[in-house]
């Protein structure tokens, strides 16, 4: 490749082009990005240097592909995880929306497979974090690495056997998941109070990401196995003991009820959802029939009120 604007003409292509065969060129020239590990050093100087949205994606996109697929190095692995949490925390914000999404599927995906492997993968809730106390923009962008990471633990993943798939998914719930519903609850009562920008669509959006959080925990594969629909557990959500004082404060099921209100369809949807999860939850889960008598009355007062009023239809 003789210069960066060349490859970003070529990358023009490889996106843009509706000539198949003019495609076809610009794939197989730009192929060596995502099967030599050599070139990994490059893709990271296109992600710094690019200036357009198809040269970053298809740096990207073959990092991503390099991950998956190749042997890479624990050290090439801890660079790469890294340079892009960085790289999201400084340029993130000026991205496409599509380069940003595959980012952060790349630096969930080399989390995942190095969970085992060092401490530092395992920092990935901490790091995201630090998103949640900065601008609008940077908040969002914390929240979507939290989304993309429970599906990423969440989902089997591409050359990675599926007894670790589940070894890893099953220390992440016990290690993270709890805490990744905390933030998004604490996010949602922040975002609902914030009357100042409630309206707007940054709000809406940010809203509607910290619902999609909730849900994506909620609809965790809590037991590590594909349950029969026959069966009599199939309705029933095998929600871990550590989680039963979140589950019993009142405010949990409560903030679900305030987003169906709010009275926009997604977020209504999704509010709803959360609250079919949460009447779901095992019964054993509860310290005493008290508790879940309690538990029980505050979702069907929840929904009594639903049909009587109308709200969030």
């Amino acid at each position: 490749m003789e210069s960066l604007a060349q490859l970003e003409a070529l990358c023009e292509r490889l996106y843009n082009s509706q000539d198949s065969a003019e495609r076809a060129h610009a794939e197989n020239t730009l192929k060596c990005f995502s099967v030599n590990s050599s070139y990994i050093s490059q893709c990271q100087y296109i992600l710094d240097n690019a200036s357009t949205p198809y040269a970053l994606m298809l740096a990207s996109s073959s990092l991503l592909k390099q991950v998956t697929e190749q042997r890479l190095s624990l050290q090439i692995r801890l660079d790469i995880r890294n340079y892009l949490i960085n790289y999201l925390a400084t340029r993130g914000t000026d991205l496409e929306p599509f380069v940003t999404a595959s980012l952060i599927q790349l630096f969930c995906r080399v989390t995942k497979y190095g969970w085992f492997e060092d401490d530092s993968f395992r920092e990935v809730v901490k790091e995201s974090m630090s998103f949640l106390n900065q601008t609008a923009s940077r908040y969002a962008i914390g929240l979507k690495i939290l989304n993309q990471l429970v599906s990423e633990m969440n989902q089997p993943s591409p050359g990675l056997p599926s007894a670790q798939h589940r070894r890893v998914a099953c220390s992440y719930r016990d290690q993270s998941l709890l805490q990744v519903f905390q933030i998004s609850l604490t996010s949602m009562a922040q975002l609902k109070n914030d009357v100042a920008i409630s309206e707007n669509m940054v709000s809406s959006k940010l809203q509607e990401l910290a619902l999609a959080l909730s849900l994506k925990c909620l609809s965790f594969d809590f037991m590590g196995t594909t349950v029969d629909e026959s069966s009599d557990d199939f309705s029933t959500i095998q929600i871990p003991s550590s989680w039963k004082q979140v589950l019993e404060d009142p405010s949990t099921v409560q903030i679900f009820f305030d987003y169906y209100e709010i009275n926009k369809p997604n977020i209504s949807k999704e509010a709803l959802e959360c609250l079919i999860r949460l009447a779901s939850v095992r019964r054993s889960l509860f310290t005493n029939d008290t508790s879940r008598v309690k538990y029980l009355a505050h979702l069907m007062t929840g929904t009594k009120d639903i049909m009587q009023t109308g709200k969030g239809e």
